[in-house]
């Protein structure tokens, strides 16, 4: 499938943004106002985000949205199912222009896009070696309303033993977490979570976290969430079951981290969570959870829980030492 032909399939799909006989039977996109596409703010107990416009019956949401700084722009992944077994990877965008949303754009920037704190860089990993998937990843540039050319951030190249970087997620002063290849680990694919710093314009050699977050065994590890000032990490694993659930980790004032903690049965199901991220604002935890076979949705709700386990679990680490 082209790039054509997946816009159009896109856009059939979401009913969006056609024009001539096909925008005779399509639905009118909504009329968006205020902040989070003015979706009804959630409470403690997770929802659906953006119902029929996010979170949709015909895309599997790979990823949590991503949302710039002024709350202007959103980005996120979605996967389009086109073979039975298949697949195709794709970005979508939305902007608020004169305090309206925009209908939802393919994006170029397809696989795992996330915005850095302070907006002015989107990271992204390239789906397809045709755009140069196999160099690791990239970031553009805020261009006054655009974005300038792709760079890429020379991971692999100067990492050569590094084989996989996705999951991205970025501090204010540059530090980088990301989903590695770990040889040897022994975990599921040998995937890791990694840490890697900015060090004069340069990212040192990436460094993998410690057991409390990358727990032994064949165990998934994976789908980082760094906070902007680091102080704690969120990330989805399967330790305790089957599934994957999230989990969190708070990093102590030496650099060592508390052992995971499960977010609870309030958010955690057995349909398993994975992609968490926190709003710009620090006031809502955005992440997925598959709802039905083949069918993956955003889910939002309150970020206090992050906070009520902070104090419980920094005491209880206490403890132990």
């Amino acid at each position: 499938m082209n790039n054509k032909q997946l816009k159009l399939s896109v856009l059939l799909l979401l009913g969006f943004g056609l024009t001539g006989i096909q925008a005779q039977n399509a639905p009118e996109f909504p009329v968006l106002k205020g902040d989070y596409l003015g979706q009804p703010l959630p409470g403690e107990t997770p929802v659906v985000f953006a119902r029929g416009i996010i979170s949709t019956d015909s895309t599997i949401e790979h990823g949590a949205p991503t949302f710039s700084p002024d709350g202007n722009e959103v980005f996120w992944q979605s996967n389009l199912r086109h073979k039975e077994k298949e697949t195709q990877i794709f970005g979508m965008t939305m902007k608020r222009i004169g305090g309206k949303w925009t209908a939802p754009e393919i994006s170029p920037y397809d696989s795992g896009p996330v915005f850095s704190p302070n907006g002015k860089r989107l990271y992204f990993l390239p789906f397809g070696k045709e755009k140069g998937e196999e160099n690791g990843p990239y970031f553009v540039e805020k261009k006054g309303n655009g974005w300038s050319e792709p760079k890429c951030l020379g991971l692999f190249a100067r990492f050569p033993e590094l084989k996989y970087a996705y999951n991205l997620s970025i501090t204010r002063n540059g530090t980088l977490y990301f989903l590695g290849h770990a040889a040897g680990l022994g975990s599921r694919n040998d995937f890791g979570i990694y840490r890697t710093e900015l060090i004069n314009g340069e990212y040192a050699k990436p460094e993998l976290l410690p057991p409390s977050i990358n727990a032994p065994g064949k165990m998934l590890n994976w789908t980082p969430f760094i906070a902007p000032d680091e102080s704690y990490l969120l990330f989805s694993s399967n330790r305790l079951n089957s599934q994957e659930d999230l989990f969190l980790c708070f990093r102590q004032p030496d650099g060592s981290w508390t052992d995971a903690v499960s977010l609870g049965a309030t958010i955690n199901t057995d349909r398993g969570e994975r992609f968490p991220a926190v709003s710009p604002d620090g006031k809502y935890l955005f992440f997925t959870r598959w709802v039905s076979d083949g069918n993956e949705d955003v889910f939002w709700v309150s970020a206090g829980i992050i906070g009520k386990l902070k104090a419980k679990t920094i005491s209880e680490q206490r403890l132990k030492q």
